[in-house]
This record gives C-alpha cells, structure tokens and sequence, in this order.
C-alpha cells in the first residue's frame, strides 16, 4: 500500500506537469469553465453539509430540552432545510458573492532586498524546535522555539499583511490539474476507506447512544451503556448532535446504528474531507494546488506510527468518528469562512461563520474550546481594518460553541475519561508532543511546517491566522500547562487537540509545494523532486494500515469491529434476553454495546465506571472485580468471583479461549460451557 500511495502521489504530479505544458502548447478541447464548475459544485456541497449539520444541532438541542423524539426532530430539521434552501435562494438572486479575483502580486514584490529579522529568527528558532522533536532532545529546545518561532512569523505576518493575495496559477475557470488530481484522490481514498478495518475502543460510548436512538426513536439524557436510563449520563451533557444524527438515520431506515456509523459514514465523510482539504489550500491561493494536496494527503496516509495523536492516525481508519470529522471535515471549512469573511466582511459571511461554528459542536464536545481558538485566529488579521467587523466575526464563529460550553458548566459536565494516577503521563508536555508529531523524519516535516507556516502560506491573512495557531498549539507544549487548566476548567490532556486548528497535513503541502517553486523550471525538475520526497516519506513513515496500528484491509461492507467478537455477539442475543447481563473482556464487551442496548454488559471499559463508584446501587466493587477477571488484570479470588456474578445475575460469561483457570473458577460458580469459538470461551446460568 505504500509503494501504491507513493506511486499514485507520482502519478498525478508528472500528469499535472504535463498537462500544464500540453495546456501551454495547445488549447484544451474542453471549455476553461469546467473546472471552475467543479470547484464551484463541491464548495456548494461542503456549504450543504454544514449547513444541514448546523441546522441538526439547533434542532437536536431543542428536542433535548422539550424532549422530543425522533419524530419531532426529523420534521423540524426537514423545516430548516426548506427554510435554508429559500433563504440561500433568495439571496444568491439578490447579489451574488464572488471570490475575490486572482490579485498579481506588486511590483517588486518578487525581489526580496535581504530576508526581515523576523524571518531568520523564526526559520532559526523552526529548525531547532523540528530537530529537536525529531531526536528526542532536552524538551525545552522544543517548546521555547516553538513559541519563539510562532510569535516571529506570527508579527512578521502581521507587518506584511498589507500585501495583497497572490494570484492562483489557474485562470479564473478554475485549476484544471487540481480539480482533476482532487477527485482522483476523492475516489481514491473514499474507495479505501470502505476497505479498512481499525477497531477502535472511542466507539463504546458514541455508537451505544446512536444504537439507543435507533431502538427506541428517543434522545437520551440518562446512561445507556449498565442501564436503561438507570443511571446519569457518563459523558454529560450529550451536546454533540452527531450521534443523535446517526441514530435518527438508523431509526428511520430500520437498520443498526453501527451499519450507518461503519458503513455509511466513512466513505462519504473521507470524501468530503479530501474535498475540504482542497478547498483551504485553493483559498490559501497556493499555486500548485495539485501538489500541495499530494503532498498533504501522502503524509496523511504515511503518518501513523502512534495510536494517539497523529494527524495520520485521525484520518481515513477512524473517519466514522465525529471528533475525527471534525478535525478533516470542519476545520479546514472553518479556516476557510474565516478566510472569507476577512477577504470580505459582511453579514451573509458572519451567517457563514456562525453555522460552520454550530455544526462543529454538532461532532465533538472539543469544538467547544477549538472552535473559539480558529475563530479568534481567523479574524484578527482584520483587526487593523474595523475592529467592528473584527467583533462581529469572531461572536458569529464562537457564539454557539461558547454557549455550549457554558451550558456543560453550568449543568455540571463531565467526561468518561479517567485522568487518575494510571494516566498522569497523560499530562506531561513531552509525552503529548511526541504523540502529536512523533520523531524521525515525519516529526522534522510536519513541526517545520508548522512553524514556518506563517511564511510561507501565500495569503497573507491566512499568514497571521496560522502563525496565531501555531502558537496556541505552543502553549499546549509548556510544561505544566495542562496540570493548570485542568485545575481551573477541567479540561486538562485534551488540549492537545488545539493542535488540530493548525490543519498540519494542509501546512506540509503548503510546505512542499512552496518549495517546488524555488526549483528551476526545467522539464524533469517536478518528476524528479517528487520521486525523491516521495521516497524518503515511504522509506521513513509509518502507513496508518501499517500492523502495529491494528488496522489491516477487509472486504467491504464491514463493521469497525472483529469478525471474531461479532460473532459471539450475535451468539450471545440470539441467547439472552433484554436485561440480561454479561461479563466478556472489553473488545468483545464494546461490540456487544455497539450493537444492542438490551443486552448490558458488565462494563465495557473500566473507566467507563468511576463516576459511578459511590452509587450503591450500581455495586463497583462487584463489578471491577469481574472486569479485571475478564481483561486478566492482576490477581482474583474464586469467592469474590462467585459472588459478584451472584450480585449483578450475570447470565452469560466469555472469557478467551485460551484461559482455562478462569473458565474452571466460572464453572464452579455454576456455569455450563455453552460455545467454544478460536478466540473466546462462553458459559452461560
């Protein structure tokens, strides 16, 4: 699969350099409009995505407060959908907004005298921060930089954003080679991701509550994982309206919740992703769109040696995830509407940023701190121009995300996620570093990048807003930092997700391709460059379907769970009945929650239980006995055993198949073997 994704990046650079020169030499038998209109066709679909993810998260909520159900909600969304629809008609009739014109740069502006102070500090202070992230050396070379780096290109961003934008390389009908090497890599890669097959534990709680929605047509407000609405939420408030949206989906066509999460999403948020990608590097008036988006969507692909934190590792294997839709698929919208909205101010943009905000809360609770961070970003470059307009964009992109934000104050928020003594590694900077860009080559790529981003991105708003996002990401990286906020807010680890507004893939294109101008333009300089880089990224990365990921390659149409826990699965309903409870290690105990709610499970992750601890009812002690018993953590006793099985009526228990000391102590408790599979080992009452 590398050898294919390096040979495809190959492919279409050569291409997009021949087809240029064929376009030099004779003119296209097609019309110069075509790719104007396909630009112009899938920036309207990513414009419908979010406005109909906007408008769903309005609707969502009020079906929470006044709880309504799903048919409530699907006719209020179906309203708002017609109502956008008129409204966006409307206005297009009233006065068209057209992007801003292709801009030559001024005279001169090509003959730089001698490089600004500012540009060698944060060049200097870049390297330094890249190699050490590269080679693991003392952590304060890196975050000192870093922060050194981003305030330097950051303020000589600002000095030069007088500057005018500069033009595309394409005339004003679009980029015939962009849009052609973008849905090339569209269906590439939405193909792909129909193929993949990555489980992922994150699922537990998200498709659980879809799967709710879909049974009983209701939103919860209550637990659905040990309970029917038994006990409080794990994860409160429910804001993101992304599930609910899955399970309503599952409701309405009679299906799983988990058939439209594994089947449905992947390939058609892994196309409109690609699509978004390509979208901010045409309004960051990158000259060659088609390598930049190479460049950005091979380090994607090659970026995934760790399970935590790479951009890699966040992109096509876990796309059915909404925190994960929210980092490929609205962030680099987000960036672009602030973009816009700067280029032109006007309420019709302020509309635009204030629906791309909403419909980021509508997939993850993070959109409730990144959002705002993009938002403050995205407009300050027009702070020296109206600081009334300044104003406005920055409440139209933060308003939503801030009231949710203030609503999960107010009503006491919390997460499943356990930040106790087993995870304080979680706070540490360096370690947060590393999992976000790694080491090797990679990590030197994508930190320089970042950091040199407010150089060498050609619009020079996009300059100041990126500089300003590489340096939030830096204060994520001091140490401490996350010890602080976390006292303070709660929010603590999480906040390496600030990393994501950097749009890291999108600044490594930009990287590469800036560096593909500085080449001579001679016949075999693109073939040749692009054969090396894509050499040195294959050699030295990590394919994110690489064996150490636990991602591997499975037929389509397939669910992101093992063919081996699915199976028990079905065994385990077609032998149970609603209520009944079972004991089964975690990933068998995560399909089983994915796929019902009316078989509940002793608890599908231990974590997934602290917050539970001081309710009698719920019997902890009971119930982390047997989960330890289950994942083989630590010693047990027979007796403790016995009688937690006794405690919580435990109808059915699956152990793997290998462990016969166990499967002895649960038939002494009372239990008949039942089924025997190759990988697990299930007795029953």
């Amino acid at each position: 699969m590398g050898v294919w994704a390096g040979a495809a990046t190959f492919g279409a650079v050569v291409g997009f350099d021949v087809m240029t020169r064929e376009d030099r030499r004779h003119p296209p038998l097609l019309s110069r409009s075509w790719p104007g209109a396909v630009e112009r066709t899938c920036d309207g679909l990513l414009d419908a995505v979010v406005v109909a993810l906007a408008t769903w998260t309005v609707v969502y909520h009020i079906c929470l407060v006044l709880r309504l159900g799903v048919a409530w909600a699907t006719g209020l969304e179906a309203l708002a959908l017609v109502g956008s629809a008129v409204l966006w008609t409307i206005h297009a009739r009233r006065a068209r907004e057209p992007a801003p014109a292709p801009v030559a740069q001024p005279a001169g502006a090509a003959r730089r005298r001698r490089p600004s102070p500012l540009v060698l500090l944060t060049v200097l202070a870049a390297g330094v921060a890249a190699v050490a992230m590269a080679a693991s050396l003392p952590w304060p070379l890196v975050w000192v930089c870093w922060l050194v780096a981003a305030a330097a290109g950051t303020c000589w961003a600002a000095v030069r954003l007088t500057e005018r934008p500069g033009a595309r390389s394409a005339a004003r009908g679009g980029d015939a080679a962009g849009a052609v090497v973008a849905l090339a890599w569209a269906l590439a890669l939405t193909t792909l991701s129909m193929f993949t097959l990555r489980p992922n534990p994150d699922d537990l709680y998200y498709v659980n509550l879809s799967q709710w929605v879909a049974e009983h047509g209701t939103f919860p407000l209550r637990d659905t994982i040990f309970s029917d609405l038994g006990f409080p939420m794990s994860n409160w408030p429910p804001i993101a309206s992304f599930d609910g949206l899955v399970g309503t989906l599952a409701h309405l066509t009679g299906t799983l919740a988990a058939s439209v999460d594994y089947v449905a999403v992947p390939p058609v948020a892994t196309c409109l992703s690609v699509l978004a990608l390509w979208r901010l590097l045409r309004a960051w008036r990158v000259r060659y769109v088609a390598v930049a988006l190479c460049a950005a969507l091979l380090f994607l692909l090659l970026d995934g040696t760790s399970s935590y934190g790479p951009p890699g590792n966040l992109f096509l294997t876990r796309i059915w995830q909404g925190k994960v839709i929210l980092l490929c698929l609205m962030v680099p919208l987000l960036l672009v509407y602030a973009l816009r909205y700067v280029e032109r101010p006007t309420r019709a943009g302020a509309l635009r940023l204030f629906l791309g905000g909403t419909a980021a809360v509508a997939l993850s609770t993070t959109a409730i701190f990144l959002t705002p961070l993009v938002a403050a970003a995205g407009a300050a470059p027009l702070l020296r121009r109206s600081r009334g307009w300044t104003l406005t964009g920055l409440v139209a992109m933060a308003a939503y995300p801030l009231a949710a934000g203030a609503t999960t104050l107010a009503l006491g928020g919390r997460s499943a996620d356990d930040f106790g003594i087993r995870k304080l590694y979680r706070f540490d900077a360096e370690w947060i570093g590393h999992e976000i860009f790694l080491t090797g080559l990679l990590a030197l790529v994508a930190v320089f990048a970042v950091l040199v981003g407010a150089l060498l991105v050609p619009h020079p708003a996009a300059r100041v807003t990126t500089g300003l996002l590489a340096g939030f990401t830096g204060l994520v990286l001091i140490p401490g930092l996350t010890h602080l906020t976390y006292g303070a807010t709660g929010l603590g680890p999480t906040l390496w997700r600030v990393s994501w507004g950097c749009s890291i893939a999108a600044l490594v294109g930009v990287a590469v391709a800036r560096a593909g101008e500085r080449l001579p333009h001679r016949r075999w300089t693109a073939p040749v460059a692009t054969a090396v880089a894509t050499t040195l990224v294959v050699v030295f990365g990590a394919p994110i379907w690489a064996p150490d990921t636990n991602a591997r390659l499975e037929v389509p149409f397939h669910w992101q769970r093992s063919n081996a826990s699915r199976s028990v699965t079905n065994w385990i309903l077609a032998s149970s009945r609603p209520g009944d409870v079972v004991l089964a290690p975690d990933s068998l105990a995560i399909t089983v929650a994915v796929t019902t709610t009316d078989v509940k499970t002793v608890a599908p992750r231990d974590y997934f239980m602290d917050y539970l601890r001081d309710d009698p009812a719920f019997h902890f002690p009971e119930r982390i006995a047997l989960v330890h018993f289950a994942n083989n953590v630590g010693p047990w006793r027979r007796a403790v055993v016995t009688h937690a099985l006794e405690v919580l009526d435990v109808h059915i228990v699956c152990l793997p198949v290998e462990d016969f000391r166990r499967a002895h102590a649960v038939r002494l408790a009372g239990y008949t073997p039942a089924l025997k599979t190759d990988s697990y080992r299930c007795l029953r009452t």
